[in-house]
């Protein structure tokens, strides 16, 4: 165990076009940016993360920009030099340095668990505690808007077998427009599909005690987080009268937010997110939190790569209780794959990756076809051929 010692680590941003407008209640967006991160042992082994934002700081305060400066600048120099094996100790270090940037330390504890996968040939699932379970439901994300085109994406998703369920934005247009929109999408596709919706914060209490039980007439089913993050009295409120199952996700980012929660009364379902809560440790704590105080559980997105789903996967392996299933369609989303084997959708279910680590591996061309400063990428030569013709050569630009 004395080997393992970290000796490098590499940030870089990847710009990945998305299929079509994602639009969430604050933002709309086509592109989705990650951080890769890159951590190289002296023995030779690579372990890789993903930090994915949802379109910006909007959410958590975290961009892809601040994810990468602050892995580079304050949390690299920790790690560099210290054995991998010291996972525990490496993550307390950093949180004594380094407050709050959730994001930036999900990944790097991601890319410290595959490094240690691979140096115990062993997938993730097993140093979190084992496999419950090989696949998890696919909820399928709603969110153009246009009431007929969400109708033609939800039958396409039914027809290919990626998705059991939806799950619709709220929150851009006024209220009773979005209600007649769900209205519209939930009775075109019930009931072979379950409806859910999500209006990020946007309502007040006067706006759920109105829309609840008209969603609940259409036969929607779950509601998340409809109320801003800080009005945990106000969920609690919500919980004990509404017709529909309310799921906090926002108000939820650490073990002390878990046990806020349960002090005013509990959630009925709880949303997991590596990203939000820091990485796999906590994001274990926040669950067991839930379970011990009678809530479920559901695994949430932030529309990740192919590598940072597989990641995701690992964890949800190790859980056995998601009546819900979970969002990990990032992948289906995004038009260019940067793994040699893309994630596997089948049955309405992804499927966990084979093989060690988190069980994937890189398509390197895609890495340099996408990053942020691939137009920077060029050798001494090519650029004294620049200056003497007065221009510079831009790498191809990628098909979409």
């Amino acid at each position: 165990m004395s080997a393992h010692i970290i000796r490098s680590i590499e940030t870089v941003i990847l710009d990945l076009p998305l299929r079509r407008l994602q639009r969430f209640s604050a933002i709309g967006a086509r592109t989705q940016s990650m951080v890769l991160i890159r951590i190289l042992s002296e023995d030779g082994l690579e372990g890789l993360g993903e930090a994915t934002t949802p379109s910006g700081p909007w959410w958590g305060g975290e961009s892809v920009e601040t994810i990468k400066l602050m892995i580079d600048k304050y949390l690299a120099p920790l790690l560099v030099g210290q054995r991998s094996f010291d996972l525990a100790p490496l993550m307390r270090r950093m949180d004594q340095i380094v407050h709050g940037n959730s994001f930036a330390k999900a990944a790097v504890e991601m890319a410290l668990l595959d490094l240690i996968g691979k140096a115990c040939n062993q997938p993730v699932h097993v140093l979190l505690g084992g496999c419950t379970r090989d696949r998890m439901p696919s909820v399928w994300p709603l969110a153009t808007g246009d009431p007929a085109q969400e109708i033609d994406e939800a039958e396409a998703r039914l027809a290919a077998g990626e998705a059991y369920a939806f799950k619709m934005k709220m929150g851009a247009v006024e209220l009773r427009r979005d209600v007649e929109r769900v209205a519209r999408v939930a009775r075109a596709i019930s009931p072979r599909a379950g409806i859910r919706v999500d209006p990020n914060e946007r309502w007040s209490e006067i706006d759920a005690q109105w829309a609840l039980p008209r969603l609940a007439e259409v036969g929607v089913e779950m509601v998340e987080q409809p109320l801003p993050r800080w009005n945990l009295d106000g969920a609690a409120r919500l919980k004990s009268s509404s017709p529909i199952t309310i799921m906090l996700d926002e108000s939820i980012r650490t073990s002390q937010d878990m046990l806020n929660v349960m002090a005013r009364g509990g959630a009925t379902l709880v949303s997991l997110k590596l990203m939000k809560s820091g990485g796999f440790r906590i994001s274990r704590a926040v669950a067991d939190i839930a379970l011990a105080g009678g809530s479920s559980l559901y695994m949430g997105t932030f529309l990740e790569s192919s590598l940072g789903t597989a990641a995701n996967m690992q964890f949800c392996a190790t859980l056995d209780d998601l009546p819900f299933g979970g969002e990990l369609v990032g992948p289906l989303l995004i038009a260019e794959d940067i793994l040699e084997q893309p994630a596997v959708y089948r049955d309405g279910a992804l499927h966990l990756s084979k093989g060690v680590g988190h069980g994937f591996a890189l398509d390197e061309s895609k890495v340099a076809a996408f990053r942020r400063d691939r137009l920077y990428s060029v050798s001494p030569a090519a650029i004294d051929a620049d200056m003497s013709t007065g221009k510079m050569q831009e790498a191809p630009t990628p098909a979409l």
